[in-house]
């Protein structure tokens, strides 16, 4: 350590000195950066009070700091915490520094004002305090331990002053030039606790004792031995082997050879007690409690105190370590205070009941760790309890004579209650759940068919964990899975799988079973489980079934305890269930690992149960399946997938190059067909036993012979089905038939020369794949040979109805007879259609022209519709069009004539208007276009087409109409052109007159002139007739 020592020494007067600070986090401020401040304040001689340290700040800044410190002594601290109260401290200011107020009224109304409550301590603040606190009479800052204690306790598993911590301790690293050293310490290793493992970045040095380390540090310390003493300890430890080697024995935490070394380091404790001690410290530090280095220390040291100055071979017993915690566990309610007072009456009587004390001591201890008892093997009984009271190691026989004694005492007194040999406290609240598990205890005594059904369900449970891996055996090179059926000796075998029967000795007379089952026949496919009964163990297993339900109750039925002691007891029962529990399932475990597996027949299969059953099964799939062979292939999938691709060849992917209906599998499935079978029905059949085959197995052979057409199928609407065109799952709702009519080549032929005329794409010998599709062609094509007048009827197809009610080869044979008919007729129809197609666009144009206005020819037009000429020879639709197109361009070209002549007049009259001939280019032409006045073009007559489209923007009507209109359009022209030039002229519309005779039209001009003349006081008039 020199040279590091030294090495400190120089790089501290570098470093302008050093300073070191350190407390316990929890102790000051809950806030962490405030406490870590506080810390640092103090250590430079500082008050920890924020608002203090920055009068002191102050101070220094105006260097009277250490002048106000030692005019104030010991009283420094105080008073600067109370600087604006405190009148020592203002005259020592101002004793220091005159000019800073008239007096030391004034100066505490500055440092009011000055110095108000500081803000929270924030990590920023933290690190600039830190700094200046650090910098406090130096140029540079010193070498700096900070030293954080009981970080793990401050932090209690809260994740938001982790964070915090973590922040401090980044900022302290890393804005200190590494000058400051963070050291956090705490009771246990930062990599044991969950919520400290986030800090481990943060402190790259970690430094973790063990038990080993706890160990050597109460031996070096507390335990340390005498020069000398170690000889008569040794001896004495020899003297009592016997005695110590029968503590605690057949538990792990027994003396053992390798205590031996150790048992003079630990005197007064014995390695076996110390062990025990352990246990207790660590399930109490669980709840918070003593289970830590400290706790251990204090612990030993006040043993070796109690027990070093007795006679050599009296050891510390293990109950006082009772008197260690037990003020703590009370508190913090891991300790019922109806056993605490119990305790503490004992303790101040008689040495009876100081003993009975030390028992009840025991028993609350070794409870706290009765739930790991199955792994230290330390339970409370008699002896235990003991083993573990004795001080003299030579011999204390009456204490251990009176141990049991005392123990039916207490239990009599209502303190303990032993359980399966085990003692444990029994406070009013335990009593009461006692009392409840005797009364449910009697139920199911009781109830012996609850206990059976509770032992069948045990018993399946084990068989469960044995049978683990032996579900299903695979079959066959196509690996099917073969599920084994769990079957009571009642139940009913399923129709697939293995059954495997089990039979308890719990149940039936086993001697008899066997019988039986030597005397079944070897082509049962059953395999037996016997699940031996042994008398010794029977009435342990009623016991451990009575007590596991009987406690399971109890705990369902009490709910959760509000008390501590009502916790207590609630553990205890807990625990009495789980090893009850333990030992119903470890028995019926041993039940099943005995168990012996039987062939139908007799035959007995040795091994473990799972691969017996195994094997077993195995055996049993000839039996159950003797026609598996027959289909076991590993290629089945692909002939599946091959055939829906309608590839001939598909059946040479098992192996098989003859015609289909020669293989096994296809020979039994037309055996089955029969009238007809539903696809879901044989899928059923042959995946079932005797057979088992897979599905695609099925499938694949259905689809091959299908394609072959050996095998007709009709789809769930009734009409024939191309397999390769459905989906797999439609294939069970396929009807399956098998074909009668045997097809040639000569038939094939014809047919093939059908479909090729009809279009339709087909493979050699599939033709029958696509005979409805023809059948749907052809009526489509005699559909198409007539129509609606004037086309003539539709044709039908020629026994058409006959076609459909046939499928498969029977439709096959029936189209190659008519085959040379319907290739004629197919070729007439398509003939008349596309000669419909070519004549309907005539046709069109002569029913157009017809309703635009050449009725002369709707007689012609009637006579061809009527009489369905369409298809006559000469086209009877070209000469109705010429004479409809001579007729309509007379008329249209009269119509035009008659626009025209009308137009020129209108024209006329507006050029003599010498208003009209005021206006602009510009806004005549917007009068003619608000009046409709605009120039017409000729309509085209060339062709009949023409002639249509002119008659079908503007007919002949509208023509007439137009002309009938313009006198009336060249008047609003007018009107408005006035209206242009004289805004005020006002129209003034004539009476309309039917005029005789010269005397009629005097009168009429005298009141035309009277309406003018009236009209013209109001200004220019526009006179409208």
């Amino acid at each position: 350590m020199a040279a590091p020592l030294k090495e400190l020494r120089i790089a501290a007067k570098r470093a302008d000195g050093v300073v070191a600070a350190g407390d316990t986090l929890g102790t000051g401020p809950s806030d962490p950066a405030e406490a870590t401040l506080g810390i640092v304040l103090r250590a430079v001689g500082l008050p920890s009070d924020l608002r203090a340290a920055l009068v002191a700040f102050w101070l220094a800044d105006l260097g009277i700091l250490d002048s106000v410190r030692e005019a104030l002594g010991s009283t420094f601290d105080t008073d600067i915490r109370n600087f604006i109260l405190s009148p020592r401290f203002g005259a020592a200011v101002l004793k220091a520094k005159p000019d800073l107020a008239g007096s030391p009224k004034d100066l505490s109304g500055l440092l009011r004002s000055q110095f108000p409550e500081p803000p929270a301590v924030t990590v920023d603040l933290l690190e600039t305090m830190v700094r200046r606190a650090l910098m406090l009479g130096r140029t540079e800052l010193p070498l700096t331990l900070i030293v954080l204690d009981e970080v793990q306790q401050f932090i209690r598993q809260d994740p938001g002053l982790t964070l915090k911590i973590q922040t401090i301790a980044e900022r302290l690293a890393g804005r200190f030039d590494g000058r400051v050293l963070l050291v956090a310490t705490g009771q246990q290793a930062l990599s044991d606790v969950q919520d400290l493992q986030k800090l481990l970045d943060r402190f790259p040095v970690q430094i973790a004792l063990g038990e080993a380390d706890v160990d050597a540090v109460i031996r070096k310390t507390v335990l340390r031995k005498k020069t000398g003493a170690e000889k008569p300890i040794r001896g004495m430890l020899s003297t009592n082997a016997g005695e110590i080697s029968r503590h605690l024995h057949g538990s792990r935490l027994a003396h053992t050879v390798q205590d031996d070394d150790e048992a003079v380091l630990d005197w007064p404790l014995l390695p076996s007690r110390r062990r025990v001690w352990e246990r207790i410290l660590r399930e109490l530090d669980r709840t918070g409690l003593g289970g830590t280095l400290r706790g251990q220390l204090r612990t030993t040291l006040d043993a070796a105190r109690t027990y070093g100055d007795k006679p050599l071979g009296h050891a510390v017993p293990v109950d006082f370590l009772y008197g260690r915690f037990s003020t703590e566990a009370y508190n913090a309610g891991l300790l019922p205070g109806e056993t605490r007072n119990r305790i503490e009456a004992l303790r101040g009587g008689p040495e009876k009941d100081k003993l009975k004390a030390r028992i009840l001591m025991l028993v609350y201890m070794l409870g706290r760790i009765a739930p790991e008892a199955d792994h230290h093997g330390v339970r409370a009984k008699a002896e235990t309890i003991a083993d573990l009271l004795i001080v003299d190691l030579a011999g204390e026989d009456e204490l251990r004579r009176k141990v049991p004694e005392l123990l039916q005492e207490l239990q009599a007194d209502g303190a303990v209650i032993e359980v399966g040999g085990e003692w444990r406290l029994q406070t009013k609240e335990s009593a009461e759940w006692e009392s409840a598990y005797r009364s449910e205890e009697k139920a199911i005594l009781a109830d012996q068919s609850g206990l059976t059904r509770s032992r069948r369900e045990l018993l399946d449970e084990g068989i469960e964990t044995a049978l683990a891996g032996a579900a299903s055996v695979t079959h066959g090179s196509s690996r099917q899975q073969r599920r084994i059926h769990r079957l009571r000796p009642e139940d009913k075998a399923p129709a697939d799988g293995i059954p495997l029967r089990l039979r308890s000795g719990w149940n039936e007379d086993l001697a008899a079973v066997e019988k039986d089952i030597a005397a079944a026949s070897t082509s049962d496919p059953s395999v037996h489980l016997l699940i031996p009964r042994h008398p010794t163990r029977d009435n342990e297993l009623t016991t451990a079934l009575t007590t596991w339900r009987a406690a399971e109750h109890v705990l369902q039925v009490r709910g959760v305890p509000q008390t501590d002691a009502g916790r207590e007891a609630q553990s205890a029962m807990q625990s009495r269930a789980n090893k009850a529990q333990a030992a119903a399932k470890e028995i019926v475990r041993e039940a099943v690992a005995q168990a012996r597996v039987y062939q139908a027949g007799g035959k007995l299969i040795a091994g473990a149960p799972a691969e017996a059953v195994k094997e077993g099964a195995t055996n049993a799939l000839a039996r159950l399946y003797p026609q598996f062979a027959d289909g076991d292939h590993p290629g089945w999938d692909k002939v599946r997938d091959r055939a829906m691709r309608k590839d001939p060849d598909a059946m040479k992917a098992v192996d098989h190059a003859g015609a289909p209906e020669n293989h096994a599998v296809c020979k039994a499935l037309l055996a089955e067909l029969g009238p007809g079978r539903k696809g879901s029905d044989l899928r059923s059949k042959f995946t079932s036993p005797p057979y088992g085959w897979s599905q695609d197995t099925v499938d694949g052979a259905l689809i091959v012979l299908a394609n072959a057409g050996l095998v007709r199928v009709t789809g769930d609407d009734g009409k024939p089905a191309s397999l390769p065109d459905l989906p797999r799952q439609k294939l069970g709702t396929c009807t399956f038939r098998g074909e009668t009519t045997i097809i040639t080549i000569a038939q094939r032929m014809p047919v093939r020369g059908l479909l090729t005329d009809a279009g339709i794409a087909f493979e050699n010998n599939q033709e029958h794949l696509v005979l409805t599709a023809l059948l749907e062609r052809l009526e489509t094509a005699a559909r198409q040979s007539g129509g609606e007048p004037p086309a003539p009827e539709p044709e039908t197809v020629p026994n058409i109805a006959s076609y459909k009610s046939l499928s498969g080869n029977d439709l096959l044979a029936a189209l190659a007879a008519d085959a040379a008919t319907l290739r004629d007729k197919l070729k007439a129809w398509k003939a008349a259609a596309q000669k419909i197609s070519d004549r309907l666009p005539n046709w069109r144009l002569a029913e157009r022209l017809v309703a635009l206005g050449a009725t002369e020819q709707q007689g012609d037009l009637d006579d061809l519709r009527d009489g369905r000429r369409l298809l006559a020879d000469p086209d009877p639709a070209p000469p109705l069009i010429s004479a409809a197109a001579d007729t309509l361009r007379v008329k249209l070209n009269a119509a035009h004539a008659a626009w025209e002549s009308a137009w020129q007049k209108g024209e006329q009259r507006l050029a003599d208007d010498p208003t009209w001939a005021k206006l602009s280019p510009e806004q005549k032409h917007s009068i003619r276009q608000e009046c409709g006045l605009l120039m017409v073009e000729k309509p085209s007559v060339d062709t009949p087409q023409a002639i249509a489209e002119a008659l079908s923007k503007r007919g002949l009507s509208e023509w007439e109409n137009m002309v009938k209109a313009l006198p009336a359009r060249i008047e609003d022209a007018l009107a408005a052109a006035a209206a242009l030039l004289e805004p005020k002229a006002r129209a003034v519309n004539l009476p309309g007159a039917l005029l005789k005779s010269e005397a009629e039209l005097d009168d009429w001009l005298a009141k035309v002139r009277d309406r003018i003349a009236k009209s013209l006081g109001d200004g220019p008039v526009i006179p409208k007739v």
